[in-house]
C-alpha cells in the first residue's frame, strides 16, 4: 500500500489515522500467514504383529513426504520398517521395544498421489500392542 498522507480538508485526519492502522493490521497479519508446508500425522496400532507387510495406506490421495516414525511396544520387540509401496525409506529401520524409539528419514521419502505406505514387521519377538506414529509434511499451495 502507497504511503498515505492526511490533506487539509476536516475530517481527512480521522480517515488518514484509519487507514494507518489498517496498515499496520494488514502487516501484522501478513507476518502470520500460513507457512507453505503443514505437519501431519498417521498413527496405527498393530496388537499382535506378525512378521509382514501392513499396508497402510492404499492409494494416497494426496502428496507428502514422510519425515519420521516413532514406534512403541507393550511387550517383545521386533524390527519395523517404513516404506512407500516397495522402496524402504531411506535411514534407519526402527528396533521396536517398550522403549519409544523415533528414526528419521530424509531420502526416499516422498508420497506421490497414488502410492502405498507399507509397514513391514520383521525379527518379531514376541511384540504386542506395537504403536506407530508416521510423521509428515504436506506441500501447500502458495
Amino acid at each position: 500500500m502507497a504511503e498515505i498522507s492526511p490533506s487539509a480538508v476536516p475530517g481527512d485526519e480521522h480517515f488518514y489515522r484509519y487507514l494507518q492502522q489498517q496498515k499496520r493490521e494488514d502487516v501484522a497479519t501478513a507476518a502470520g500467514k500460513a507457512s507453505t508446508s503443514q505437519a501431519a500425522f498417521m498413527a496405527f496400532v498393530i496388537e499382535f504383529p506378525d512378521d509382514k507387510d501392513y499396508r497402510v495406506l492404499i492409494n494416497s490421495p494426496i502428496a507428502f513426504t514422510i519425515d519420521s516414525i516413532t514406534t512403541k511396544s507393550s511387550t517383545g520387540t521386533c524390527t519395523l520398517t517404513g516404506a512407500i509401496n516397495a522402496t524402504a525409506l531411506g535411514g534407519t529401520a526402527n528396533s521396536v521395544s517398550t522403549s519409544e524409539s523415533e528414526q528419521t528419514h530424509t531420502t526416499d521419502n516422498a508420497v506421490a498421489v497414488g502410492d502405498d505406505v507399507v509397514l513391514t514387521v520383521s525379527s518379531n519377538s514376541g511384540a504386542e500392542n506395537v504403536s506407530v506414529t508416521v510423521k509428515c509434511t504436506l506441500a501447500l499451495s502458495a
